[in-house]
């Protein structure tokens, strides 16, 4: 709230000295205008209810892209990711780190964008490691892309990531945390507590039970050890 009033003064202050076009000169009503300016504010903090129900949006979102991406491709509707349910856990992983772990940067939207690349990298890296290491299979290979590190991640999965975290930041997270505020607190902790525990039902299955398959797992280390063991 104060970064917020800081930023409302330093507004005033360049309209003193005509660095800024008056707002009370602006067609916009005044209270309408900082009604808008408002429910944008990307400098909030988000409480851990948000958080939750921004990890499973962002965890659906990436679900439905991915999906999406795949049926326009090949034609074909399929499941992505190592969960059964409709979600990808490393889109929401990556943008709950952005909106906390990045918080102090947000006034820089260029160191913003470098460390939202960073941290993005890190997590897909390190997921896909982990994935192959436990399962054997590979969800994902950029082995083809352009400027690609061991077919983990590449560079223009970076630049969507890196793009799609500052649309996080300063825009779809604010505006829909400004509907989750307006829940009901006891039926938001119910519907967090919910969420939660289908989501560790699906984790502990798939742990066990991975969803893999045709357009699902790229490549298989087991296959290729089987075939291997045949010639």
């Amino acid at each position: 709230e104060e970064q917020v009033n800081q930023m409302r003064y330093g507004n005033y202050k360049n309209i003193i000295l005509e660095k800024m076009y008056p707002s009370r000169l602006s067609p916009i009503k005044e209270k309408e205008k900082l009604s808008k300016n408002d429910s944008v504010n990307y400098l909030r903090g988000y409480k851990i209810t948000s958080l939750i129900i921004l990890f499973f949006i962002f965890s659906g979102i990436g679900w439905i892209w991915e999906v999406a991406l795949h049926l326009i491709t090949n034609g074909t509707f399929v499941n992505k990711g190592t969960m059964h349910g409709p979600w990808l856990p490393i889109y929401g992983w990556g943008g709950v780190l952005i909106l906390t772990i990045l918080y102090r940067f947000r006034k820089n939207p260029k160191l913003e964008f470098l460390l939202t690349v960073i941290i993005c990298g890190l997590v897909e890296y390190f997921t896909s490691f982990y994935l192959e290491m436990v399962h054997h299979f590979k969800w994902w290979d950029y082995s083809g892309y352009f400027l690609n590190l061991n077919g983990r991640i590449c560079a223009e999965g970076l630049l969507v990531f890196g793009l799609g975290g500052l649309a996080i930041v300063y825009l779809v997270a604010p505006l829909i945390d400004n509907h989750i505020k307006k829940i009901n607190k006891n039926a938001l902790v119910l519907i967090c507590v919910f969420l939660l525990v289908i989501f560790m039902f699906d984790q502990k299955y798939s742990s066990e039970n991975p969803n893999t398959g045709k357009g699902i797992t790229s490549y298989s280390f087991i296959y290729l050890d089987e075939n291997m063991k045949k010639v």
